[in-house]
């Protein structure tokens, strides 16, 4: 036999083989789910000579594949949910008839007999064993809520001992979500022990429960990373004390506010803690990721409005207080993340709803337009936070809220001299350490720092209009302009000389439209003549720069 027949008769052999060991494989595919042989397939295709033949074709694959996922998982989960419902309304419907332990004693032997078959399909259907068993836990905490709640002929009739069951019967689904790695079942859990702070029903083992909850997750999330656990206890927690705040009206009670606070306060930052130590502590690879950044966002969203309702409706007469507080616990959260991270974003953020807690807190304790001075203060405090934490975000949301506090003081405030000058001072100050530490807070653009100074300019023109008697406005603009020229020489900042500029422009157009139809001819005098000479003193300025020798212009640093 010549090698190119004696190497096409080796190929053909091993072609067989295996043909062979897969038929045998289909065969036992068949045997097992009860097809006889080409009941679901179509005849063997031939095989061309030097190729091969797809078995099925693609658009049948597809089919069959969508058909498999609807078959085996959607189909799953829905009749095992209906099936669970179809338990609990028998449990309920025999319940209703009287017999109380007949209704307690199928509810357990059904959730059991659902875990013993969840148990026994692990490893053959893990899907359909994985819903069996959350189903079966769902049913054994129902039957033992149906123990005491919900029953006008209860068989346990003791709250302390229904109430040790049901968390009993959580902890157990804690226990079973840890040594499965499963967070899912994890998930239930917390929902159901966030069902029993509601039927508990007082506020003093309810609240406490849902701080429980909320350590729990954040230690799943820091150990196994289960951070869709942590985002639903973070909404859970909050709705469970929204709840409480509404006095528990689904238990029936009537839709109002909770009477008295009973320190539910202490609550609400137990809660923050937990997460914040979760945001903290958490593993990430990535940096500053978007998720951790979401847990933040939610966390403090969701801490600040419920903790506002809470304010409004119980802590009306000791608000500032409150959100002193608040600031202290968001600024101590916020200093460790940067001491311990090192990431901006994640102390910024905190940082960010800190200072609104103390913004808060400045108009709480003083009176406009004092609390305008404090607030204004607030803003370098504010920088020297950002220039710590290199943190472009707070600088952004400090200009924001600058601006917003001006805005606030023109149009809510009585005008007070030493306010109107702290915000000129403040601008300018903020301006100057931007400028100075622009590498440092990474800002790549003067557009915040052209807004500090527009906003100190129309600031300084306010501030002298106020303070100035009427017929010495012009003079007192003349002379500022004359300081900021000065100032610009000194600094070597050509924006301060355009700041000049703009205040001659406007002493100019008061001079022509206001002080020559208002003003007496001796004042009328001292007013053309300053600026006029002031005028031609900056006129002069330019004219020195423009003959300098070789034709060099200004060009100071900014």
């Amino acid at each position: 036999m010549s090698e190119p027949e004696y190497t096409r008769n080796l190929d053909e052999t091993r072609l067989a083989d295996a043909l062979q060991r897969l038929e045998s494989r289909i065969s036992r595919l068949e045997s097992y789910l009860g097809l006889s042989s080409g009941e679901e397939f179509g005849s063997a295709t031939t095989l061309a000579p030097g190729g091969t033949d797809q078995i099925l074709s693609r658009s049948s694959d597809d089919d069959s594949g969508l058909e498999m996922r609807i078959g085996e998982f959607g189909l799953a989960w829905v009749g095992s949910i209906i099936f669970s419902l179809g338990i609990i309304f028998l449990v309920t419907y025999i319940h209703n008839l009287g017999y109380g332990i007949s209704a307690t004693a199928l509810g357990y032997v059904s959730a059991a007999a659902l875990f013993i078959l969840s148990h026994r399909w692990s490893d053959s259907f893990t899907l359909l064993s994985r819903i069996t068993t959350a189903s079966s836990l769902v049913l054994i905490y129902y039957t033992t809520v149906r123990l005491h709640f919900f029953s006008s002929d209860p068989l346990v009739t003791s709250r302390p001992i229904a109430v040790s069951l049901l968390l009993l019967v959580v902890g157990l689904q804690f226990y079973l979500s840890i040594i499965r790695g499963s967070q899912g079942l994890a998930g239930l859990a917390i929902l159901l022990s966030m069902v029993s702070a509601v039927l508990i029903d007082q506020t003093h083992l309810s609240l406490p429960l849902v701080a429980l909850n909320a350590a729990i997750s954040s230690i799943l999330a820091i150990k196994r990373d289960w951070r869709r656990l942590l985002v639903g206890t973070i909404v859970a927690a909050y709705g469970v004390h929204l709840l409480w705040l509404l006095n528990n009206f689904v238990l029936g009670h009537p839709l109002k506010g909770v009477e008295g606070h009973q320190f539910n306060l202490i609550y609400l930052f137990l809660y923050v803690l937990a997460f914040a130590a979760a945001t903290l502590l958490i593993k990430d690879t990535s940096g500053d990721s978007f998720a951790v950044v979401g847990i933040i966002l939610l966390n403090c969203i969701a801490f600040s409005a419920v903790s506002l309702l809470v304010v409004l409706t119980q802590y009306q007469s000791v608000y500032a207080s409150v959100y002193l507080g608040v600031f202290l616990v968001f600024m101590a959260i916020s200093i460790i993340h940067w001491l311990r991270t090192k990431r901006q974003i994640l102390a910024a953020g905190y940082a960010c709803f800190g200072y609104m807690g103390l913004t808060i807190a400045i108009y709480g304790y003083a009176n406009p337009p004092v609390s305008f001075l404090w607030l204004s203060l607030q803003s370098l405090l504010v920088v020297s936070m950002a220039l710590w934490f290199r943190s472009r975000v707070l600088v952004v949301v400090n200009t924001m809220i600058f601006i917003g506090i001006v805005a606030a003081y023109m149009v809510t405030s009585p005008s007070s001299h030493l306010v109107n000058f702290t915000f000129v001072i403040v601008a300018h100050a903020s301006a100057r350490v931007m400028n100075w530490q622009k590498e440092r807070l990474t800002l790549q653009t003067e557009m915040i720092r052209n807004i500090y100074l527009l906003t100190a300019f129309l600031l300084i023109l306010m501030a002298v209009y106020r303070v100035a008697p009427a017929q010495y406005i012009t003079l007192f603009w003349t002379a500022a302009a004359a300081v900021y020229f000065v100032l610009s020489s000194l600094l070597k900042n050509i924006k301060y000389r355009w700041i000049a500029i703009g205040m001659i422009m406007v002493s100019v157009m008061h001079l022509f439209v206001v002080d020559l139809a208002r003003l007496d001819a001796s004042y009328r005098v001292m007013a053309f003549l300053g600026l006029g000479l002031m005028t031609l003193i900056i006129s002069l300025f330019y004219t020195r720069f423009h003959r300098l020798p070789g034709g060099k212009q200004d060009s100071p640093p900014q």
